[in-house]
């Protein structure tokens, strides 16, 4: 279903935004349980941080509503809903079983896949280009690079040193 401008499209808006801090909330978790690492500390804090300005973008969009900026959103209120309450139950998850490094870094590398579509362009129509060529230099992080990257670093045992 496509939301025109209109109650729908806050309701689905609300949702993505509360997804997105409910992951900033489960990097934070992360940045708290692996801060004896500086490296992965800082990597978990920035994907964090990025997560909450995505939500905060969330709710701009929806203000910009009013102005004739956002044509339609094309995204089910359920498969919203449906995203938070796996980030949520991830979240609960984890802080009752705390995963190791490559663990988190995994779950969080899967998580990323599957809440792609929410910020993919595909979901806001805007109502023009240019509009959603900053919407997009705005959302457009590596998120997902980052945690594989780490991931990478972390998995692969260092060379051992020569005599």
């Amino acid at each position: 279903m496509t939301y025109i401008i209109g109650a729908g499209l806050n309701e689905v808006l609300g949702v993505c935004e509360k997804a997105e801090f409910a992951c900033a909330e489960l990097y934070h978790h992360f940045a708290d349980l692996f801060k004896g690492d500086r490296e992965i500390f800082q990597l978990w804090l920035k994907v964090a941080m990025e997560k909450e300005n995505r939500a905060r973008l969330f709710a701009l969009v929806g203000k910009l509503r009013h102005d004739n900026i956002i044509a339609s959103i094309e995204m089910e209120l359920t498969e919203a809903e449906v995203a938070l309450i796996h980030v949520q139950s991830l979240v609960e998850n984890v802080k009752e079983h705390p995963p190791s490094v490559l663990g988190a870094l995994e779950i969080c590398m899967e998580l990323e896949i599957k809440l792609d579509r929410i910020m993919s362009e595909e979901v806001i129509k805007f109502a023009d280009a240019s509009y959603e060529k900053s919407f997009l230099a705005i959302t457009n992080s590596k998120h997902l690079e980052l945690l594989q990257q780490a991931y990478l670093r972390l998995s692969v045992p260092a060379p051992e040193a020569r005599p």
